[in-house]
């Protein structure tokens, strides 16, 4: 990484932790341009629609926020056994999106603070869908992960039933992934519902973060992130943008007859003068 690069690194992730900052300029090097665009409006506690394409770092920019702010408060002996964090996916297949955006840079980060003679308390994560077995949920109920996983409906279970909605009640951040997925149909109405009834149990208004793909119109969905009576959404909208060749090439010489004399046999055939050398401009 030359100096220019490695500065401009520093400047967009000059908010975090030394140890979540490190971690991440040795495994990334440069934010993305979701990452630098929404971590402004996520660290300030507005409720935010990062709309990207698939693979930009737009999960991991949401997650990034919260790991650095669960990592001050292991560092300075603030962590509780509750859940402050939750994520909300449509989709049942989260186990490669964990690993990549939760599971390993939370164990990097504390192995770094152990290479560094810094002891830092495990932050806890843990699914709950409809294939959750028993025995794990209630190992989470007696023990609330600090980031719980979930899907629509099993946020409606968890709201629902007395013992497990306590988990819920002092989560700050809420993360709708593939928001785009459901803000047309019955799941989005009922994932709505859910969102406002979380906000009730908790008493405050956690912040909201939607993460979609690229959508038409994008405020339709922020529309739907923020609910009803509520200002709309930062909308951090990064289009697909390919690198583009373009070059316009003419033949040496203006085209001319390809057979040379009278002849039509094929060894009187002279291609090349038509078709090289050729000239880019």
């Amino acid at each position: 990484m030359n100096a220019t690069n490695s500065h401009s690194t520093c400047l967009g992730v000059a908010w975090a932790h030394p140890l979540v900052r490190d971690w991440f300029v040795g495994r990334f090097g440069t934010p993305t341009e979701p990452q630098e665009q929404g971590w402004p409006h996520i660290l300030a506690g507005r409720t935010t629609l990062i709309s990207a394409p698939t693979g930009s770092g737009k999960t991991l920019a949401a997650f990034l926020a919260c790991i650095d702010g669960l990592v001050r408060k292991a560092l300075h002996g603030e962590l509780v056994n509750r859940t402050e964090v939750l994520y909300v996916s449509p989709l049942k297949a989260l186990g490669n999106d964990i690993r990549t955006n939760l599971e390993i840079p939370l164990g990097e980060i504390r192995a770094l603070a152990g290479n560094r003679g810094v002891l830092m308390p495990e932050i806890r994560t843990a699914v709950r869908t409809g294939d959750t077995p028993m025995h794990e949920r209630r190992a989470m109920l007696a023990r609330p992960p600090h980031i719980l996983v979930t899907t629509p409906e099993s946020l409606y279970i968890l709201l629902t039933a007395e013992k497990s909605c306590e988990i819920l009640r002092d989560v700050k951040t809420v993360i709708v992934d593939e928001i785009h997925a459901v803000a047309d149909d019955k799941r989005g109405a009922h994932l709505a519902l859910s969102l406002e009834r979380l906000e009730f149990l908790t008493g405050s208004r956690p912040v909201r973060i939607g993460l979609s793909a690229t959508q038409k119109p994008i405020e339709v969905v922020a529309r739907f992130l923020s609910g009803a009576d509520r200002p709309d959404p930062q909308i951090v909208q990064i289009g697909l943008r390919r690198e583009m060749d373009l070059a316009i090439e003419v033949p040496r010489s203006e085209l001319g007859p390809i057979r040379c004399g009278t002849k039509s046999t094929t060894a009187s055939l002279n291609w090349q003068p038509s078709i090289a050398p050729r000239w880019s401009l």
